[in-house]
């Protein structure tokens, strides 16, 4: 029985060598996206399975799953675009017949699946840059909260490789947990996907710490200090509010007489004499 399964093995790996080394060749005889395609096949896999590498890391797997279906439809290679971890959108597939010429086959993949392959390609992989910076920065406000507080561990589910970059961590009061460092008060710390803010949940806070911590959150603090005197500046002299322009004539009221009538005042000049 082991030999029967290690031979039908050996012959589909052999099958998919030979089928992957000629749509590469032929993606490379049109010189789709450049050139320079090669063919991996997936030596665990006990069906027909294999994928088509290009230098600019275009990915395309191709696999024969639906063996279990009678006529063509069990001859088909389900073809799939690879994306890089972490991208949003949906990859592209298809499917090409096993009985189908390689022309054909190669003629269905460049058509209806590069076009929009290489397009959303960029996206996912500004999608990853994007995804590693986020994950620095969850890394970088993981040390510093550490060592802010050291009672700051994170849950149990988390893996060794996803520990670093956790955006939940726990502590306990001293009062609740005894394996880990003390702690004024117990909680927990959510931070978003770029570190930039968190969300933090409290417990058996004592009542002078929650004071300090409203404090904080406060964006207008009262102001603290001693009010001292501050001396006024010397008075400055009143501006003369009599004016006086060379050449106005100004009248003068005129003298009552009980004589009778007397010379009449004339009006003066001031500033200019004769």
């Amino acid at each position: 029985m082991a030999s029967t399964v290690d031979l039908k093995h050996s012959e589909v790996q052999a099958l998919a060598d030979q089928v992957g080394s000629l749509l590469g060749a032929a993606l490379n005889g049109r010189g789709t996206e450049g050139g320079g395609w090669s063919h991996h096949v997936d030596a665990e896999a006990h069906y027909l399975s294999f994928s088509l590498v290009h230098p600019r890391g275009l990915v395309l797997s191709l696999r024969h799953h639906n063996t279990h279906l009678k006529g063509s439809a069990g001859r088909r290679l389900t073809v799939e675009c690879v994306y890089p971890p972490g991208y949003s959108g949906t990859a592209e597939t298809t499917t090409v017949g096993l009985d189908s010429s390689i022309s054909s086959m190669v003629s269905r993949i460049v058509s209806h699946l590069l076009p929009d392959y290489v397009k959303n390609l960029d996206v996912a992989r500004a999608e990853r840059r994007t995804a590693q910076e986020h994950r620095r920065a969850r890394q970088l406000m993981n040390q510093e909260m550490e060592q802010a507080l050291p009672a700051l561990h994170p849950a149990g589910w988390e893996s060794e490789h996803t520990e670093s970059s956790r955006n939940r961590s726990f502590w306990y009061a001293s009062s609740l947990e005894d394996t880990h460092p003390p702690a004024h008060a117990g909680g927990q710390i959510r931070l978003s996907t770029d570190a930039s803010t968190a969300e933090i949940e409290l417990n058996s806070v004592p009542a002078p710490i929650a004071l300090q911590i409203l404090r904080l959150l406060n964006p207008r603090p009262a102001v603290e200090g001693t009010v001292m005197p501050r001396g006024l500046p010397p008075k400055r002299r009143a501006l003369s509010t009599v004016r006086i322009i060379p050449g106005e004539v100004l009248p003068q009221p005129l003298a009552r007489s009980t004589g009778g009538p007397g010379p009449q005042h004339r009006p003066e000049t001031l500033g200019r004499r004769r």
